[in-house]
């Protein structure tokens, strides 16, 4: 991960100067400890990443969800670092298939049994793909909002100074079809 002031600018917006430990403020600290082994944890960023997502809700409040994501950490060409803990179950071997990951990690893990009775494509999911400094964000069109997207860019690191770009694509395709499609 790169942190620069323009991406902890990006990031916190006029916050990122907030305090953290030895009075730094938090892109200090990261400057000045050479801590980006730790900066999830002090400044609450995530690592650049590829990956899958859902969004967890009741059926009729999508106020109240929950943000089951799967990363891989990547590179600003999407080249997986091999720190991912799940195996890569795509056709192309650089990413995950949601069916065959919601089958493999969620379906009977008792962490997710709040929701783990539903068939994978039932809550409104996406995915993230990096490629030459570009991300995009492929979901279905009912969760492209404002709120979701951020807590996306959040989620997969995409305020890295790496990424140019962020692209949001509401893909409406049989593919991405959910609960709410179907009512």
């Amino acid at each position: 991960m790169i942190v620069t002031k323009e991406g902890a600018i990006k990031y916190f917006g006029e916050n990122y100067e907030k305090e953290f430990p030895d009075g730094f403020s938090g892109i200090e600290y990261m400057w000045n400890k050479h801590d980006v082994d730790n900066a999830e944890i002090i400044l609450g960023l995530k690592p650049l990443s590829s990956g899958v997502f859902w969004i967890i809700f009741d059926d009729y409040d999508p106020n109240n969800y929950n943000f089951l994501m799967f990363n891989i950490p990547c590179d600003h060409n999407g080249n997986p670092k091999n720190t991912h803990t799940i195996e890569l179950n795509s056709k192309s071997g650089k990413t995950y298939n949601h069916k065959k990951l919601w089958e493999s990690e969620v379906k009977n893990n008792n962490k997710h049994q709040l929701y783990n009775k539903r068939d994978y494509d039932y809550y409104p999911r996406g995915r993230v793909e990096i490629s030459r400094n570009l991300a995009t964000i492929y979901l279905n069109p009912n969760i492209k909002n404002p709120d979701f997207i951020e807590t996306v860019k959040k989620g997969f690191g995409l305020f890295d100074s790496s990424i140019h770009e962020v692209r949001i694509i509401a893909d409406g395709s049989d593919h991405y079809k959910c609960f709410l499609d179907r009512r």
